[in-house]
């Protein structure tokens, strides 16, 4: 990437993830989370995505980076008609394409590929009084969350999803929602080699602790500090798989932001003896919008930035899974487990 694109940036807006806002006013779901767009453009980093279809359910679709390939990870939120969330149980997805950027609404749209199963996931930094059994619409105190499943796209241009399922609390089971595919992917996928960054650390010289993590101004202190001691480059040059988190917790528009950073941070106080966690804020100065080179090699793609992000590079210095906008605790977890124990914690 030009270095010119990781030191000034005017002019640009980033595409933060507005899952939490859009979960809690869905009225404006069609607008945030279709993330922001660059005011030189215009448009999104795929073209416009509409978000939602017919049905009497509302079907939200938050990723951020879909592109032609295998199985990958899908997620959608629910709502009834009247903006109320809903949760829990599984739903089944069915997928369509609708047509290309010079097709969509002059073709036939494809058939329904044979229905997936997606599971309910509890959104980081909610919490719930009691679980329902399966579907249904939630009342205050039973948490807020998505729905996760795996899907291949076979072809770029603009799809369609179909969720469905008994949702208990309200007579409409279905609903659909629009998303855009690329030809491939614009952020470091799965497979692909990590970018070996020398990220700052709290050993930089000369570093601003807001540069590390935007919350420094408000605590007077770098929290989590154990997400700043090593590079990316470190880990990869010495074969240590590593969890990198890349958000701004403090202006990122998404509530979620800061959860999903410490959440990395709990599980890097029980993992650390099999990977390296770290956390990249996504901007050197916000005052001046200078992203952090780091952040801009990562996610600056067509004059947009997108997050959260979090990857899993392997020891092999490659991308092992990454997950966009929306991470679940077990999701992580699980791919921790797995992690051979390397080194003392």
């Amino acid at each position: 990437m030009d270095n010119h694109l990781s030191t000034q940036v005017k002019g640009f807006t980033t595409r933060r993830g507005v899952l939490a806002g859009c979960l809690s006013v869905v009225v404006l779901i069609a607008s945030a989370c279709a993330s922001q767009p660059s005011p030189s453009t215009g448009r999104h980093a795929h073209g416009e995505a509409p978000f939602f279809g017919a049905g009497e359910l509302a079907v939200a679709v938050p990723g951020f980076d879909l592109a032609v390939g295998g199985p990958q990870r899908f997620v959608v939120g629910l709502f009834t008609a009247d903006k109320t969330d809903i949760g829990y149980g599984t739903v089944e997805l069915r997928f369509r394409w609708l047509g290309d950027t010079t097709t969509k609404g002059s073709t036939p749209a494809s058939a329904w590929s044979p229905p997936v199963t997606a599971a309910f996931r509890l959104l980081p930094g909610t919490a719930t009084d009691a679980a329902p059994s399966g579907p249904s619409v939630l009342a205050p105190g039973q948490g807020r969350g998505v729905y996760v499943t795996h899907a291949p796209f076979d072809r770029a241009g603009f799809w369609e999803v179909e969720a469905s399922g008994d949702v208990a609390g309200t007579e409409g089971d279905t609903g659909t929602g629009a998303f855009e595919v690329a030809a491939r992917h614009l952020v470091p996928a799965v497979g692909d080699a990590a970018f070996p960054s020398d990220n700052a650390t709290d050993a930089t010289p000369g570093v601003d602790p807001t540069a590390l993590d935007s919350r420094a101004a408000a605590l007077d202190q770098i929290p989590d500090r154990r997400l700043h001691e090593t590079t990316i480059r470190a880990a990869i040059e010495g074969h240590q798989p590593a969890v990198v988190v890349f958000s701004t917790p403090t202006y990122c528009l998404s509530r979620f932001c800061g959860p999903v950073t410490d959440m990395v941070a709990g599980l890097a106080d029980r993992y650390r003896d099999r990977a390296a966690f770290i956390h990249v804020e996504i901007w050197e100065d916000f005052d001046t919008q200078r992203l952090n080179p780091t952040a801009a090699e990562w996610l600056y793609r067509d004059g947009n930035l997108q997050e959260p992000w979090v990857f899993l590079i392997g020891a092999d210095g490659k991308i092992a899974v990454r997950w966009d906008n929306v991470l679940i605790r077990d999701e992580l977890e699980a791919e921790l487990i797995k992690l051979p124990v390397t080194r003392t914690p």
